[in-house]
């Protein structure tokens, strides 16, 4: 009788080591997700997904780390191919559905810093225009971010340092909401402060998604206080590789008539962390200070250099009449943190 009973803890005892030891690396990568190490459980399921491609459950879970990776065009496929072999994977439906939900509306789920210069050529012998700008986005919570900038303005031989602050909200699957303040110490032509408030509301998901929004701000320059509202319409197409955003404008100076403009722009996202732009604005502006029209061309990239680095460039041409005409290219880095 003791003899059977000390077998029977000795097993009991020895089960857990036993299960230790053979611990599948499916099991091992499912934990490190869980436990929020998405890259070590991607790592862990490459080679069982390589040995075994009819694991639909080692794919599905290879998706969801790609997904947390940023990584969308990688997580989508292994959910299609899931999908392919069992096309009733509710897990890869949803995944899959989560994928386009991220290209319709990115969502900064980690920090990221930018640094970014600009150099601007006026017509008719006016002294060129540079900028220099760091900006951040921090999360706050998982449904929070706070995005900092400081930018340094050198116009006309006057320079002026402007900080903002942006507060971003997810208040739910679909509404983005934010608000926002700047102040600019001893302004010379940028806003001697200002604030700002918007939202973003999907209206529409699925692979091409419709989102509607609209910012609004009250800036006081050293001149003028201007107040400005910006509706605006984003269609997404090609499930979620390319858009299309509409943007108006009203902006209305020390209490007079309103000025209406707007922009059409066009994006493209062919791969992960790529993006292509162009589009075309024509309107009231503040750059010199005061209030002027203009209209405009303008495109740019970024594009992903590796280990969450993507170098950002932008070229545009503005017409506002004889030496007030700029062309201006800018240059940055982006850093994924």
């Amino acid at each position: 009788m003791h003899r059977a009973l000390a077998g029977i803890a000795l097993a009991l005892f020895a089960a857990p080591l036993a299960a230790q030891k053979t611990t599948s690396p499916y099991a091992a990568a499912v934990a490190a997700r869980e436990t929020g190490d998405p890259a070590r459980a991607a790592r862990l399921l490459e080679p069982v997904v390589a040995a075994n491609p009819t694991d639909t459950d080692a794919r599905v879970q290879l998706g969801y780390a790609y997904l947390a990776l940023g990584r969308l065009d990688d997580a989508d496929a292994q959910f299609a191919a899931v999908l392919a072999l069992a096309p009733e994977y509710a897990d890869a439906r949803e995944g899959r559905a989560l994928v386009t939900q991220r290209r319709a509306v990115p969502v900064a789920e980690r920090g990221w810093i930018i640094v970014e210069g600009a150099v601007s050529d006026l017509t008719n012998g006016r002294e060129d225009w540079r900028e220099l700008r760091l900006s951040a986005g921090i999360p706050l919570a998982g449904r929070d971010t706070l995005g900092l900038s400081a930018t340094l303005y050198d116009r006309f031989g006057l320079e002026d340092g402007e900080l903002t602050a942006l507060y971003t909200h997810r208040a739910s699957d679909d509404l983005w909401l934010r608000a926002g303040a700047s102040v600019t110490p001893s302004a010379d032509f940028r806003p001697e402060y200002g604030v700002t408030a918007g939202f973003d509301y999907r209206i529409a998901g699925g692979d091409n998604a419709s989102v509607i929004g609209v910012d609004t701000a009250w800036r006081k320059f050293p001149l003028q206080d201007v107040w400005t509202i910006a509706p605006s319409a984003t269609q997404y197409l090609a499930g979620g590789k390319a858009s299309l955003t509409l943007r108006g404008e009203g902006v209305v100076v020390d209490g007079g008539r309103m000025r209406i403009g707007g922009q059409l722009r066009g994006d493209l996202y062919p791969r992960d962390g790529l993006r292509l732009y162009v589009g075309a604005a024509s309107g009231p502006d503040t750059d010199f200070g005061v209030v002027t029209n203009r209209k405009s061309l303008f495109g740019g990239v970024q594009y992903p250099l590796g280990h969450g680095i993507s170098l950002l460039g932008s070229v545009s041409r503005d017409w506002r009449g004889g030496a007030q005409d700029r062309t201006e290219g800018r240059l940055g880095v982006r850093i994924g943190l």
